[in-house]
């Protein structure tokens, strides 16, 4: 039988990343085309898959010194076969599905392969003062995108502006691009664990990594300058994520702008925790750099919570479904937020943003997707 390597290669703290690479495979499961090998290339993320999930992946110890001197080498000399390619050669692997992006694409000779892409964002001018942002990580993204236009079997991309942009800059036909989405893998539990203290009961919620990016001060610009406030005095922001490097200078303005008891900055909770903090928050908020659809933004409408969101940022498709605001005013946050408060209207955009989450993630079309990428690659 022929066998399909299934690549996560990002780390288990890549929060709604790994989540969504869960939900890759379990739709991937679903037609039984062919036998699944899941490969990771992480050890954090091998031993959290078989964990949480009884998930039994192949590592690939790619950051090994011998391999890693052999996949550079490859990269050099055309006839050399990568580390990475024998290892997929061994375990008899036919087709490959990188279910994230990764520059391990770079590596792959005369096999075929389906290739995702996440953002563009490395070809953001204004973003390139951010350390995660640094010239070195934008290059190694251009360099795994430039290689997949060119010998990727599909690409798989979340919205129809991003293909467009994606064929701009790389030259491409979109004859090989499938514009495809796949829900949030939070949708598809059905536990909730309330485990968590410290919560006051109108909150607003920002589940992000503490990455510079995703632009977290901007909330804390709201809340001093609307502190005190009479129309929101009893509003709170709660946040959760991975620190990405960015959580001590967080919780330091916090602290500086004397905000403790209105902005709590909580660490990666869990699914079942992060299921009970969306059904029991008051709206979703993301004044994020990047991102032109996210997880929040689906798991807001999968939720029926009003979202506020970078209007700079947003796909169109999506600007009818959200509360648009400025991020480089916080009046305009306020405005919207006192707006949400009608609940006859929000409920009429929580409804039809409902209606949204179910026409893109459709589970025939999404399987009719894959199944035609994985039976041509």
């Amino acid at each position: 039988m022929k066998k399909i390597a299934l690549i996560i290669d990002i780390k288990y703290d890549a929060g709604g990343g790994l989540g969504m690479c869960l939900t890759k495979i379990n739709y991937i499961k679903k037609l039984n085309l062919q036998k699944i090998l899941i490969v990771t290339t992480y050890k954090s993320t091998f031993d959290y898959l078989k964990k949480k999930y009884n998930i039994n992946s192949l590592f690939y110890k790619k950051n090994l010194l011998i391999p890693r001197l052999i996949n550079f080498l490859s990269k050099k000399i055309p006839l050399l076969t990568s580390d990475f390619q024998r290892f997929l050669i061994k375990k008899e692997v036919e087709k490959i599905f990188f279910l994230s992006p990764s520059y391990l694409n770079i590596l792959i000779k005369k096999m075929n392969y389906i290739y995702t892409v996440w953002d563009l964002s490395h070809l953001e001018k204004k973003l390139e003062e951010l350390p995660e942002h640094e010239s070195s990580v934008r290059k190694t993204r251009d360099n795994s995108y430039s290689s997949a236009a060119k010998y990727a079997k599909f690409i798989v991309i979340g919205t129809k502006e991003n293909k467009l942009k994606f064929e701009e800059n790389y030259k491409l036909s979109d004859n090989n691009i499938i514009v495809s989405k796949f829900p949030p893998y939070i949708c598809s539990i059905n536990t909730e664990n309330r485990n968590i203290s410290s919560i006051s009961e109108n909150y607003l919620l920002y589940p992000a990594q503490y990455w510079e990016h995703k632009n977290h001060k901007y909330l804390i610009k709201f809340f001093e300058d609307y502190q005190f406030d009479k129309y929101i005095k009893n509003i709170s922001l709660v946040c959760t994520g991975f620190d990405k490097g960015n959580h001590n200078y967080l919780k330091n303005l916090i602290k500086e702008k004397n905000l403790q008891n209105r902005i709590t900055l909580l660490n990666y909770i869990e699914d079942e925790q992060l299921r009970f903090m969306y059904k029991n928050s008051i709206g979703i908020v993301f004044p994020s750099l990047i991102g032109s659809h996210s997880f929040p933004l689906y798991e807001a409408f999968y939720f029926r919570k009003p979202v506020f969101y970078n209007k700079d940022i947003l796909s169109r498709e999506f600007s009818e479904y959200v509360n648009l605001i400025d991020i480089n005013s916080t009046k305009s946050f306020y405005d919207q937020l006192i707006k949400s408060f009608n609940k006859n209207k929000t409920k009429e955009l929580t409804d039809r943003a409902e209606i949204k989450f179910q026409e893109i993630f459709n589970e025939k079309k999404i399987l009719m997707n894959l199944e035609t990428m994985i039976r041509e690659v």
